[in-house]
């Protein structure tokens, strides 16, 4: 049996003292444990992962762009200028990656007023375009996305890094 060395900080010895008491026995088979949960989280999460083909750019001149991941979510909802409806997928990469694929469905004035898109003709107007934009996390992203779709990822990361939250009730 090798030995392995783990540094533990002030502040969390209080924790690994307390996993020893509750488990009544060494403290590396509660660490084992815990790794062995953490290893099948991400090793599922892993699994989940297929080959993702996305179209970006503008109308007729949209290029393909293929990565590994998996889509973890979507939105619908207002540009923050109110001008444009938009939808997203949301994907994880297999490097971790937060990765956002954004389409503009059409203008608002669809919804908000259809006499004036009329009027105006907004509906000869090809919004068929779509943008990419990826970040290591999610903070990359803040000034990148409206902010409600920044909202939607912040809750869907939540879920994601944590799937099951413990609480200490």
């Amino acid at each position: 049996m090798s030995n392995k060395t783990i540094y533990v900080s002030e502040k969390d010895e209080p924790l690994f003292d307390r996993a020893k008491e509750i488990a009544g026995e060494a403290l590396s088979s509660v660490i084992a444990r815990a790794l062995g949960e953490y290893v099948s989280r991400h090793e599922k999460k892993e699994r989940d992962m297929k080959e993702i083909t996305i179209k970006v750019g503008k109308h007729t001149s949209q290029r393909k762009l293929r990565f590994i991941g998996h889509e973890v979510g979507k939105w619908s909802g207002f540009s923050d200028d109110k001008v444009w409806l938009m939808s997203a997928k949301i994907y994880q990469t297999q490097k971790g990656k937060w990765a956002i694929l954004i389409q503009a469905a059409t203008k608002a004035t669809l919804l908000t007023n259809p006499i004036a898109w009329k009027k105006n003709a907004d509906y000869l107007e090809n919004t068929n375009g779509a943008e990419f934009i990826v970040g290591d996390n999610f903070n990359q992203l803040k000034n990148k996305l409206p902010k409600s779709l920044y909202v939607t990822l912040q809750e869907i990361a939540k879920q994601y890094e944590s799937p099951i939250e413990y609480l200490d009730i």
